[in-house]
């Protein structure tokens, strides 16, 4: 029986020296994803490697995980895999789940962030605490920058967004298309 996390095929094929990417199946990422799509070839090779058909597929169309009833985890009994690794989903987000709730919040996640770097966050909420923010005004709105990142606009109409990042970036292109204005607030506060 063959060990399924080796990779199928030759070690080095030298139809692919001009990508300077050999197709290997152990982990799949976006310039493979790009590479596939652009080289027929290349795409037909890392399938040859890929023993699972949902997988690729699934690798193909972008997916972070595909269907693998065939062989549950081991610990939660789940059949999703992720597509990158063939590791179980399910216990990829438990493991990471603190950290995406951080990330969601803007934070970095705990085993991202070095010393330095937390000294800065506590510095930011410092000031944030304090008041300690940028305004300036644009045309008819004016807009905020706070330590945090967050962007506090004003309308022309009073109505006040306490942070333009939570609305929708199609809503956030319909303001800027009404308030041409507030495309040069974007960015001064660096969001372009």
């Amino acid at each position: 029986m063959t060990n399924p996390s080796r990779p199928h095929g030759p070690r080095r094929d030298p139809r692919f020296a001009l990508h300077q990417r050999q197709p290997r199946a152990d982990k799949l990422d976006a310039e493979q994803r790009r590479l596939c799509h652009a080289d027929p070839a290349f795409r037909e090779a890392l399938r040859a490697r890929v023993a699972s058909a949902n997988r690729f597929s699934a690798f193909l169309a972008g997916a972070s995980y595909y269907n693998d009833l065939e062989r549950p985890c081991g610990k939660c009994g789940s059949g999703r895999r992720r597509t990158r690794d063939r590791s179980c989903y399910t216990c990829h987000l438990r493991r990471g789940g603190t950290n995406f709730e951080r990330m969601k919040a803007g934070i970095a996640p705990v085993v991202n962030r070095s010393k330095a770097g937390h000294l800065d966050l506590l510095e930011r909420q410092r000031a944030e605490r304090e008041g300690e923010c940028e305004t300036r005004t644009f045309g008819t709105i004016t807009v905020t920058r706070w330590p945090l990142g967050r962007l506090e606009v004003l309308f022309p109409d009073g109505y006040r967004e306490p942070d333009l990042s939570k609305q929708d970036g199609k809503h956030v292109h319909r303001l800027m298309e009404m308030l041409p204005e507030l495309q040069d607030a974007l960015v001064w506060a660096g969001w372009f």
